[in-house]
């Protein structure tokens, strides 16, 4: 099991056992947001893809956007749940469905009207149909299945005051099978997305 898929199951695990661990120091006061992405799809392995300049880019966009909640809050941790959904299209179209924990460390002040917000984001993402270019190559090469696979979106946030409800992040959008543990298959796609999220 590679290291996909052993965030993937951490991270829901975690989560799952959040309220039995909950205490004094753990927080429960629950904050939303939603947000919206854009971005293109990469011909290359997730490492790679989030050096962002120089990459190869495939001829294949994705637009989505999800809902995320969070619970709990452990000292500067943001502790919640992420739901999102997204259309892949370029070489074809195909839509996707993800779900999973999600972990906020927040907020590292940079200057005066400087703000940082590292997440993390690990689940199950479900596609309609592999999308034609490295996805689908990929399940060639693995003689795998793409529709069910963990999914990863490492993502930093940007924002220019300490309340803000508004706030513009970077998202490596992953898909993978975790070295064959989902669908046979060892990668899948990467994209870089950019976005917009609105807090409340």
């Amino acid at each position: 099991m590679n290291i996909a898929a052993r965030l993937s199951l951490a991270a829901m695990i975690a989560l799952a056992a959040t309220p039995s661990f909950a205490s004094e120091d753990m927080a429960s006061e629950t904050s939303e947001a939603i947000f919206g992405f854009g971005g293109v799809l990469t011909k290359e392995d997730m490492l790679k893809s989030a050096a962002l300049i120089p990459v190869e880019y495939e001829k294949n966009a994705i637009l989505g956007g999800g809902y995320q909640f969070y619970p709990y809050r452990l000292g500067n941790v943001k502790l919640g749940g992420e739901i999102g959904i997204a259309a892949r299209f370029g070489k074809g179209f195909t839509g996707e469905v993800w779900a999973g924990p999600v972990a906020r460390y927040e907020q590292i002040r940079l200057g005066e009207r400087l703000f940082i917000t590292p997440s993390f984001t690990a689940g199950l993402s479900l596609v309609t149909d592999a999308q034609r270019g490295r996805e689908r190559e990929q399940e060639i090469k693995d003689d795998g299945n793409a529709n069910v696979l963990f999914y990863l979106g490492p993502e930093i946030n940007v924002s220019f005051s300490e309340d803000s409800s508004t706030e513009f992040f970077w998202r490596l959008h992953h898909r993978s099978g975790g070295g064959k543990t989902l669908g046979n298959m060892k990668g899948a796609t990467n994209a870089n997305v950019f976005g917009l999220r609105y807090k409340f």
